[in-house]
């Protein structure tokens, strides 16, 4: 489970109800960087929904130590909305997949993959509650990122490790192999994705 100070940095962050300047997104006093795409690491954010993310890194205290905006080009925002009612998508029991088809850096998506499996298997696994807007947790590795999401505001969900291995089975059962693609438990907010690390991502 994420720590209390985590929580309570994220929460912060969530109680902004729309997208104003990049220096109003964070706790005052936070150094803010503009990006056109997540670096490598671990990063918690949320989703706006113009396409705009901002990112968290935490160090191993708890104390919030680096602070993004990621500002996706527009034609990048289009094609996410446009995936979730694209054809490749699949409605099983107990499943949506949904394939994008971008090509990913495998060496890339086998590390973040393996990132997200780890923090999944934690004791308590990975918690996330949203706030205003979908929350994320990703871990980006050469410009690929593996990552779970609360893909609505005002929502909570966990995944563990089993969760994760079936969610990254699925998508590799139903999409081709090392591209764009997410996974959805049916009735619930809660995804398990991979894409580049400059494209939007649950986008609510």
């Amino acid at each position: 489970m994420l720590s209390k100070v985590i929580l309570s940095a994220l929460a912060a962050v969530a109680a902004v109800q729309a997208l104003p300047a990049a220096a109003d997104l964070i706790p005052a006093g936070v150094s803010f960087e503009v990006r056109d795409a997540f670096p490598d690491g671990l990063w918690y954010g949320r989703t706006y929904p113009n396409g705009s993310m901002t990112g968290h890194q935490f160090d191993d205290a708890g104390v919030l130590k680096r602070s993004i905006v990621v500002h996706p080009r527009d034609d990048l925002v289009t094609k996410s909305k446009r995936s979730s009612s694209s054809s490749s998508s699949s409605s099983i029991k107990r499943r949506f997949v949904d394939c994008w088809g971008t090509a990913l850096d495998r060496p890339g998506t086998d590390r973040a993959a393996q990132c997200l499996r780890n923090a999944a298997a934690r004791s308590g696994g990975i918690d996330l509650r949203s706030g205003a807007g979908p929350y994320y947790y990703s871990c980006v590795d050469s410009a690929v990122r593996v990552y779970y999401c609360i893909n609505a505001g005002n929502s909570w969900g966990n995944a563990n490790l089993e969760d994760v291995n079936y969610a990254l089975s699925q998508m590799d059962g139903r999409c081709p192999a090392y591209t764009a693609s997410y996974f959805r438990w049916d009735g619930t907010p809660e995804i398990v994705g991979k894409a580049r690390a400059d494209t939007p991502i649950c986008l609510g």
